[in-house]
């Protein structure tokens, strides 16, 4: 089953001509999902009376490697913003927690048995990248859609293929800061989970003869990071911040064989709970700090081979 995306004019609408993105995914969980309320009819027999179809969504994640380039419409659509020129060659800047988020039409189209399905006026409500210090960096978005129809036939066409960026994994993480200091060799990062979350909210309304919401209006976009170091006498001093509430910064570098690379810059994080390790006798003793991103954009650096 191939997925399609193109960016949408406005909501629901596409482009005269738009441009379709063939998706490099691992999995997804798009779908319709239809919640049906049972009649509580009392009537002169003991049958159920049968039910009606109340509310829907159309709405499901999508999970992927992370690859260069692959993700950007991911990133755009969950930041609000667009990536733009920085002045340096090949660098682009993407400052996160924009006022509007785009919207996309996705397509699945299982070739197998000729089915379609288009969601339309998606928004990006949460993404995630993810990596410890083993395997393949990964990801997911949620979707969530304000139509939906299951056409004869597929409305894409001229497909840009997909990208052909190798696999980003731990090897390709090449800088790890917190507080501008390399963890490398003191705090020793083990693994990381970047979440951005723009809160949607439903809003179904009376007259759109839909089951599905026709609206979702996005909240206060919540930026967190969950890092797992080692507990060193380097990391440990990080432990009060818990209590002074004093800001700190983190860099995540990640770079592919090809020279294309992004840069993950946290300029104002809050610490929210310093996950001491249980004591043991045999295993070394980590410390899991969640960081919450405040009061201004952090941002996402492209640069391109």
């Amino acid at each position: 089953m191939v997925i399609h995306i193109a960016k949408e004019e406005t909501p629901n609408t596409l482009p005269a001509v738009p441009v379709w993105h063939t998706l490099r995914r691992n999995s997804d969980s798009l779908k319709k999902k239809v919640s049906l309320t049972q009649s509580d009819e009392i009537v002169d027999t003991r049958f159920e009376q049968g039910s009606i179809a109340t509310s829907g969504e159309a709405v499901g994640n999508i999970e992927y490697d992370l690859s260069a380039l692959s993700q950007d419409m991911f990133f755009e659509g969950v930041a609000g913003n667009l990536f733009v020129d920085s002045g340096t060659p090949s660098v682009s800047t993407l400052d996160i927690g924009g006022d509007t988020l785009p919207t996309y039409t996705i397509v699945k189209h299982d070739k197998k048995v000729g089915l379609t399905q288009v969601f339309s006026g998606c928004r990006i409500g949460e993404l995630t990248i993810q990596g410890d210090t083993k395997g393949k960096i990964t990801g997911s978005v949620s979707i969530s859609a304000t139509g939906y129809e299951t056409p004869v036939a597929t409305p894409v066409v001229n497909p840009l293929a997909a990208t052909t960026t190798p696999f980003m994994s731990s090897i390709n993480v090449n800088t790890f800061k917190i507080n501008g200091v390399s963890t490398v060799g003191t705090a020793c990062a083990e693994s990381f989970k970047l979440t951005i979350n723009n809160n949607l909210t439903a809003k179904p309304c009376l007259g759109s003869e839909s089951l599905i919401p026709n609206r979702y209006t996005e909240g206060k976009v919540s930026i967190t990071l969950n890092v797992t170091l080692a507990l060193t006498t380097t990391s440990k001093a990080w432990i009060p911040y818990v209590e002074t509430r004093q800001t700190m910064t983190s860099e995540i570098g990640i770079e592919d064989s090809l020279g294309n690379a992004y840069g993950f810059n946290f300029t104002k994080l809050e610490l929210d709970n310093d996950g001491l390790s249980d004591t043991n006798a045999n295993d070394d003793h980590t410390l899991g700090m969640e960081f919450r991103h405040v009061k201004e954009a952090p941002t996402i650096t492209r640069t391109t081979a």
